[in-house]
């Protein structure tokens, strides 16, 4: 097939080496006309790795990442609410603290060793089905004029949560901005201060800290921060931030000290009717992939999991069948439980954790021990952050 893989995230690229490899002509479209990573540290939990690993990537990945073992989260006073291992589920796989950077870094390597075609500095503008194909319309960013591609037999939409392909299919149904964002920041952590915990302490609703260890010697810290306020507190100056986020640092106030910017992050909630779209009487299609198709807040800090697994899942679908049409129904019924239990889990969590429901807290500070306690919880906790959980009593693997 002529395929266009529309964004150079984890996505995009994943996709690009895994149908590239099947002797699908495969071109790139990238808005950025030199592409970097943008963005804090990564979670990257098991079910990830699993996907690296099938790519041979998950050794240098290894090399450049911390593994965390463990998730801690206190009070602002710092009781401990929540600290479980993953060792709480048998034969469960750490997470990796990854540098965004050495992510980014591996797949676009994969991608130019490969000699797949780049469109770089191309903005989408259009998707629409004509004669021979869906023909894929970009702006150049620097100029006025519009140029045409040419004509693919499927066009994938792995352009994040403000997706122009999404838009151009009309899938979503539901597309709307999180009030709550953070503001980030990476700094030295030469002598392992973090070690191998995710560390979180909150303040009410409306206040955290969270410090994940990041890459071989440094951790990404977040602030939660209204979206809407997030310049007001970058304007503000740092020692005014580090003046409220030292109480809540405890052993990691070092690491507030050396902080030298701090970048906004908002997040997105994003669902879709269907992650795809038949045109052209069933011989071409758009599909969404990773935050293109269900962005939701990084709580659980499953998205580069997700991303990960919807590559690999539509490879296998283009594989196996040789219909495109059936091809992209299997891969919307395999991925649709299994993001349907990370969406369920994370809108219930998000007004809890970020959000102006202050009466909240308290409850939530009382129950989480109790609940982290409870027989069975620790396992069932565990498969969720590692990826792999479609239900209370079912798991998902990688087809």
């Amino acid at each position: 097939m002529r395929v266009a893989v529309v964004g150079l995230g984890t996505a995009g690229a994943t996709t690009a080496c895994l149908l590239f490899d099947q002797g699908h002509d495969v071109t790139v479209v990238e808005q950025a006309d030199d592409p970097r990573p943008v963005g804090a540290g990564i979670w990257l939990q098991g079910l990830g790795q699993q996907v690296l690993d099938r790519l041979d990537l998950l050794g240098p990945m290894r090399e450049a990442s911390r593994v965390v073992r463990r998730v801690r989260m206190e009070s602002r006073g710092g009781r401990r609410l929540v600290d479980i291992g993953y060792d709480a589920r048998p034969a469960s796989t750490p997470a990796l603290g990854v540098h965004r950077g050495d992510l980014f870094g591996l797949l676009f390597g994969a991608v130019r060793e490969r000699g797949i075609r780049l469109e770089l500095g191309a903005r989408v503008s259009a998707v629409e089905p004509r004669t021979g194909g869906i023909a894929l319309t970009v702006d150049d960013p620097g100029g006025p004029d519009a140029r045409d591609l040419g004509r693919f037999d499927l066009v994938i939409g792995a352009d994040g949560s403000r997706s122009r392909v999404r838009a151009a299919l009309g899938l979503a149904t539901r597309d709307r901005e999180y009030r709550y964002g953070a503001l980030w920041a990476i700094v030295p952590d030469r002598h392992g201060l973090t070690g191998d915990t995710l560390f979180q302490r909150m303040d009410g609703t409306r206040r955290y800290l969270g410090v994940l260890p990041t890459g071989t010697d440094r951790a990404s810290l977040f602030w939660s921060v209204r979206t809407a306020d997030a310049a007001a507190v970058v304007a503000g100056g740092l020692d005014g931030w580090r003046s409220e986020a030292r109480p809540l640092a405890g052993p990691y106030a070092p690491l507030v000290d050396d902080v030298t910017e701090l970048l906004p992050a908002s997040y997105r909630t994003v669902a879709v009717r269907s992650s795809y779209r038949v045109v052209g009487g069933g011989r071409s299609a758009g599909v969404l992939v990773g935050d293109a198709a269900h962005a939701m807040s990084p709580q659980l800090g499953a998205g580069t999991s997700l991303a990960l697994a919807d590559a690999w899942t539509l490879a296998r679908a283009v594989e196996r069948h040789d219909d495109l049409t059936t091809a992209l129904q299997w891969y919307d019924d395999q991925r649709r439980a299994h993001v349907r239990w990370y969406r369920w889990w994370t809108r219930a969590m998000t007004p809890a954790f970020q959000g102006d429901l202050t009466a909240l807290a308290l409850p939530r500070d009382l129950l989480a021990p109790v609940v982290a306690r409870t027989p069975g919880m620790p396992r069932l906790l565990v498969g969720t952050l590692t990826g792999d959980r479609r239900s209370l009593l079912r798991t998902w693997d990688l087809p």
